[in-house]
């Protein structure tokens, strides 16, 4: 499947006091997160309604942000070539529908 089927969107994590939060940004070079919809469920769903979304941060957001703990390195130059690298490089949600998985290449795929 092509992440860029999964609505995708590039975010940017911030902090202001104790306040955090992430906004929505255009390119790959603002950007220390990617959000898109689970494959399972969209798949499971046949679509985006009732799908729930992934949040994968890059390294350089802080641990004690939310989802954690993993961290992945993002490579390419947009989301048609996206890749998350990490040591396994594979993403893997412990809590809900525990989907696991890879994003390589702008292809996402279960592990």
């Amino acid at each position: 499947m092509r992440l860029i089927d999964l609505s995708p969107e590039l975010l940017q994590y911030h902090t202001e006091g104790f306040r955090t939060f992430h906004r929505h940004v255009d390119t790959l070079s603002e950007a220390n997160g990617v959000r898109f919809l689970c494959p399972r469920w969209f798949k499971d769903n046949g679509g985006p309604v009732g799908t729930h979304s992934i949040i994968c941060w890059d390294p350089s957001v802080p641990q004690i942000a939310r989802p954690g703990p993993g961290r992945w390195s993002m490579v390419g130059t947009g989301l048609h070539d996206l890749s998350l690298v990490a040591g396994s490089s594979s993403v893997l949600l412990t809590d809900g529908c525990r989907w696991h998985g890879f994003v390589e290449n702008g292809l996402v795929r279960d592990a």
